[in-house]
C-alpha cells in the first residue's frame, strides 16, 4: 500500500478508491505532458520546415516518431487505468488471488 494514500480509520474500500482515484490523476498528468510536449515538436518541426532549411518533404516530419511512440506508451497506461476498459484492474488482481489461494488449499 502507498503510505501517502494510507488514512487513518479508512476502511479498505476508500483506500482502494484513492488509490484508483490517485492512478487516474497520474494518467492525466500523463496525457497532459502529452499534449504539451508534442505541440512543442510538432510546432518546432514546422517551424524548421517552412522557414528553416529543410525542404517540405514527407521524410523531413520526424515529430511523427516520438508522437507514435509516447502515444502508444500512453494508451497502455490508459488501458491499465481507465475503469471502461478494466484490463488487469483491481478487481481482475483480487479474482486471481481468490483463484490461486482455492487452488493452493
Amino acid at each position: 500500500m502507498d503510505d501517502d494514500l494510507f488514512i487513518p480509520g479508512a476502511n479498505e474500500r476508500e483506500i482502494a478508491i484513492r488509490r484508483r482515484v490517485h492512478r487516474l490523476a497520474e494518467f492525466y498528468r500523463h496525457a497532459v505532458t502529452f499534449l504539451i510536449i508534442n505541440a512543442l515538436l510538432w510546432s518546432l518541426n514546422a517551424w524548421l520546415v517552412f522557414f528553416g532549411t529543410m525542404p517540405n518533404r514527407w521524410y523531413v516530419w520526424w515529430a511523427v516518431w516520438p508522437t507514435l511512440g509516447w502515444g502508444i506508451g500512453l494508451l497502455c497506461h490508459g488501458i491499465t487505468v481507465m475503469p471502461f476498459w478494466n484490463l488487469f484492474s483491481d478487481e481482475w488482481e483480487e479474482r486471481k488471488v481468490r483463484e490461486i489461494l482455492e487452488r493452493n488449499k
